[in-house]
């Protein structure tokens, strides 16, 4: 079944073709909207991991310069500067795409439902989100664990070696692009946190009242 079909109202006329062509304009200018939405979105996605591919290679560098190089291990201090800016980026960009699965959502579906005549259309988003559940939290807080853990091991790393002005600067200016890093990955993911803590808690007054019911 093609959208044009769809996109034809029940109550309208067989032959109503001026109703039928002012449907399927709207239709096509829909359908061009939901595939540019789209389109845009897969971008994005590509981007991060792109991206992730691309700051794991820089520190693979930094690293084989400091470890078979001999290289100024001070060089670290440019890893919490990079996993600060990458981070932030690819946060920018998943709530980018939060943002156009809800204006397909709540805006372009209700279009869609209007032209088809039918509820069952752009129900994609709804269905993805009820299926990734924990595992997407999982696999977010996976990605992002893995720019501030390598940012903090840097600074760690180099706390011994500040001998200098100039060193505490940078490894401050790491520190704060850190923090900074932490503090929008809360903030953008507080509701998933929040549900997931209640979880915890959950599973934990489960667990204890098991417990209890066994002594």
């Amino acid at each position: 079944m093609v959208w044009n079909d769809l996109a034809r109202p029940r109550s309208a006329p067989p032959g109503d073709e001026t109703a039928a062509a002012s449907v399927d304009n709207r239709t096509n200018l829909l359908v061009a909207e939901y595939n540019a939405i789209r389109a845009v979105m897969a971008q994005k996605s590509a981007a991060s991991h792109a991206l992730v591919g691309a700051y794991l290679t820089v520190v693979a560098v930094i690293l084989g310069f400091v470890v078979a190089n001999r290289a100024d291990p001070r060089l670290l201090l440019a890893v919490p500067v990079l996993a600060a800016i990458s981070g932030i980026t690819i946060l920018r960009r998943r709530r980018d795409r939060e943002a156009a699965n809800s204006y397909i959502r709540e805006v372009l579906r209700p279009v869609a439902v209007e032209c088809a005549g039918d509820d069952r259309v752009f129900r994609w988003d709804d269905f993805y989100a009820q299926q990734r559940g924990a595992r997407s939290l999982l696999y977010e807080f996976g990605l992002q664990l893995v720019f501030p853990l390598s940012g903090f091991v840097c600074l760690f790393v180099t706390l011994p070696l500040l001998a200098s002005l100039g060193d505490w600067s940078a490894w401050s200016t790491g520190l704060a692009f850190l923090v900074a890093l932490l503090f929008a990955y809360v903030r953008q993911n507080r509701a998933h946190l929040g549900r997931s803590v209640s979880g915890a808690r959950a599973r934990a007054r489960a667990v204890a009242r098991k417990v209890r019911g066994l002594r």
